[in-house]
């Protein structure tokens, strides 16, 4: 069965009861690269490669290069040129999810594909984690658990509303993050669930998801009319002509605090004590520089990076550090954010690919040489 969990009152976050927003005062010397494509949808680093999940495909890209890459689209190994997720398992190799085409996976020797006939939900893969046992996988028809060979189609496990009794709180799920305790959340068109041996937990608005519409209408007022023509349309479905959804996870991550921030469309950023189950919501009046949260990423400096529809963000606990074009950034739609291990921010926008050096101490971008 489903458990609504009541909003805590208590303030248990350590951070302060007033945050701000700031410019990033330096034109930084950025690493910029025009794309043949809508939007970069998803963002994941390999060593020195980087894989992008883009509207045509994926490009496969050494960035020790400036021109060395390849590229897989369904001419070339993949069953669709929608991305929407791209996973490093722990043989590190990349598992994606595409729009229509399924699940594909190269094994290192060759390109697996899965899809309904094998045990998928459906053919449109959101997001992609690994725990110790189990692949989980966001559909927009539920949850896949993978246990074991996925080659079987035994170990394959499904979860929606309704086999949940409602404790998967929507069957469009977008976002996956899993706690070092093993407590997976999802992010769905409805709010958050939760699942822990074997029970569910659900949260939404009404627990304290997303701040309230007071908060963000005016800021939010003719936003949508700039997003058409910037955004791969089925990567955010079921929009229509809303600008305030604050039970839609469009991003979502865990950090090192085990505190879980939650990117809301139009209802700004919210973030969860996973402890107490207390919200609190952040919005442009808060610092950001948009309501609506389209990625979420963390550096080796404890800083979040946000992307939004109006420019990046990184977040230090106090101020908002907003970033623009002044700083080199080409789109003001960021739809995808990645740290490497070599401090390189890549930052993802429309028809464009930015790289950024970060200081390792501080997080804060350096200039490039």
């Amino acid at each position: 069965m489903a458990s609504f969990i009541p909003a805590n009152t208590t303030h248990a976050f350590k951070i302060p009861e007033q945050t701000s927003g700031e410019s990033f005062p330096h034109i930084l010397k950025t690493q910029t690269f025009d794309l043949n494509t809508r939007n970069i949808k998803v963002l994941t680093s390999q060593g020195k490669h980087l894989w992008m999940g883009t509207g045509r495909g994926i490009i496969h890209y050494d960035t020790h290069t400036r021109e060395d890459y390849d590229v897989y689209d369904n001419q070339n190994h993949l069953l669709s040129n929608g991305i929407f997720a791209i996973s490093m398992d722990l043989n590190n190799h990349p598992w994606i999810g595409t729009y229509g085409g399924g699940l594909s996976h190269f094994n290192g020797k060759k390109w697996i594909h899965y899809n309904t006939p094998q045990g998928l939900n459906d053919a449109f893969g959101y997001d992609i984690k690994f725990d110790s046992n189990s692949i989980w996988l966001a559909t927009w028809s539920g949850i896949n658990r993978v246990t074991g060979n996925p080659d079987s189609r035994e170990n394959w496990e499904s979860f929606t509303v309704e086999n949940t009794e409602g404790g998967l709180i929507d069957n469009w799920v977008y976002a996956i993050e899993i706690e070092p305790s093993g407590k997976i959340w999802f992010g769905t068109e409805s709010g958050l669930s939760a699942y822990a041996n074997g029970s569910w937990e659900a949260l939404n608005h009404s627990n304290g998801l997303g701040a309230a519409y007071d908060q963000v209408k005016e800021e939010n007022r003719g936003i949508l009319s700039n997003f058409q023509g910037q955004h791969h349309s089925p990567s955010i479905p079921n929009m229509q002509n809303s600008d305030y959804r604050p039970n839609y996870v469009i991003s979502m991550l865990l950090d090192k605090k085990n505190r879980l921030w939650v990117g809301t469309w139009g209802g700004g950023l919210s973030m969860l004590d996973t402890q107490t189950l207390e919200f609190r919501n952040f919005t442009m009046k808060d610092g950001l520089p948009g309501n609506f949260i389209l990625a979420l990423e963390s550096d080796g400096s404890d800083g979040l990076w946000i992307g939004t529809n109006n420019g990046l963000s990184r977040f230090n606990g106090k101020i908002f550090q907003n970033f623009s074009a002044i700083n080199g950034l080409k789109s003001k739609f960021i739809f995808s954010i990645e740290a490497a291990s070599d401090h390189s921010l890549w930052v993802g926008g429309n028809r464009s690919l930015t790289r950024m050096i970060l200081d390792p101490e501080t997080g804060i971008p350096l200039n490039i040489n």
